[in-house]
């Protein structure tokens, strides 16, 4: 049986790559986490679990899926409706996305943002220095 050749995806207005056609090829790379798969759900229309990013690597996958689908990034301050966490990193995006490349300094500003609310939360233990553990849902 002869191979059909693929279509590529379906470009919007002007040939440019529809909002989900560019998340789509996104989630095809590999490089997703938790954080960004909330992220590219919630800015998107659909449910996601509350997942936020704990520190640089889940904030460089994040920045990745911003990169990958611009049309997102306008849409970032709505991150912010998903719980506390989101809403407290959203108004420190920019400063921690310019902190890229020194992950251990990205790390810090992520952690100084949700600590505070972490501490408060009853679903999450401390392990040790930079480790927690969850139990339950992730409250709004």
């Amino acid at each position: 049986m002869p191979q059909t050749k693929k279509q590529p995806p379906e470009r919007a207005e002007g040939g440019v790559m529809s909002i989900e056609a560019n998340v789509l090829k996104w989630a095809l790379t590999g490089h997703t986490g938790a954080s960004s798969k909330c992220m590219a759900a919630h800015l998107t229309g659909n449910e996601c679990d509350g997942s936020y990013p704990h520190d640089a690597g889940d904030f460089g996958r994040c920045a990745g899926l911003l990169d990958a689908a611009p049309e997102l990034r306008p849409l970032l301050p709505k991150m912010a409706e998903v719980n506390r966490y989101w809403a407290a990193l959203v108004p420190l995006w920019d400063s921690i996305e310019a902190l890229s490349g020194d992950y251990r300094k990205q790390t810090d500003a992520i952690s100084k943002a949700i600590r505070p609310i972490e501490d408060k939360d009853s679903g999450v233990v401390r392990l040790g220095k930079g480790a927690t553990i969850r139990f339950g849902a992730i409250k709004p």
